[in-house]
């Protein structure tokens, strides 16, 4: 009888498995419009989960988790499979707890990375205040009130940034130019002191 139940977990959580692979995380009715990078996935996947409760209350909100439900469905449907399934132990009772704790070890683990990676992911993005003060070279020269570009070592990554500066003389490309304020994407700037 239990192997039914192991065949239909089994069957339910691979589909389920496999349409997030192959088809995505496409839920977007979640958390109020936020974009598709890895850590906004992770979020909306685990729709409706708490984030700073602690670890013993984490525990118990993987369970409103989808993906939880995918992982516990197809890794405790297998390991009934394989143990009862194949008879590699005497007890179907022992076969029964072996696939539950692996289903919840399994679907615990699983939302335990995707939210550290999630918390990663958005603790290593820069924000406007990670731009200002910071000095870069000029790429593409610009005159007062029109747009270049620089260049600037952010967080141990080079990035290009929009610039723009309020300053009468302009910018010549090669030049050096401290980020006084950020404007959505753009970055006003102006000499360093002493140049």
């Amino acid at each position: 009888m239990l192997i039914y139940l192991y065949l239909f977990a089994f069957g339910l959580g691979g589909v389920l498995l496999l349409g997030s692979i192959f088809i995505g995380d496409k839920d977007t009715g979640g958390d109020g419009g936020d974009s598709g990078d890895a850590g906004t996935s992770a979020q909306h996947f685990d729709h409706g989960v708490g984030e700073g409760h602690g670890a013993i209350a984490g525990l118990f909100t993987a369970f409103f988790s989808l993906r939880f439900w995918m992982f516990f469905l197809a890794f405790f449907g297998l390991t009934g499979l394989v143990l009862d399934g194949l008879d590699l132990v005497d007890s179907p009772t022992f076969a029964l707890v072996a696939a539950l704790g692996m289903g919840l070890l399994t679907g615990q683990g699983t939302v335990a990375v995707f939210r550290n990676l999630s918390h990663s992911e958005t603790s290593t993005a820069a924000s406007a205040a990670d731009y200002i003060g910071r000095s870069g070279r000029v790429m593409v020269g610009f005159a007062a009130g029109d747009l270049g570009k620089i260049r600037l070592t952010l967080k141990g990554t080079t990035v290009d940034v929009l610039a723009t500066t309020e300053e009468e003389r302009g910018f010549a490309s090669g030049e050096e130019a401290l980020v006084i304020a950020m404007n959505d994407t753009t970055a006003v700037v102006a000499r360093a002191p002493g140049i």
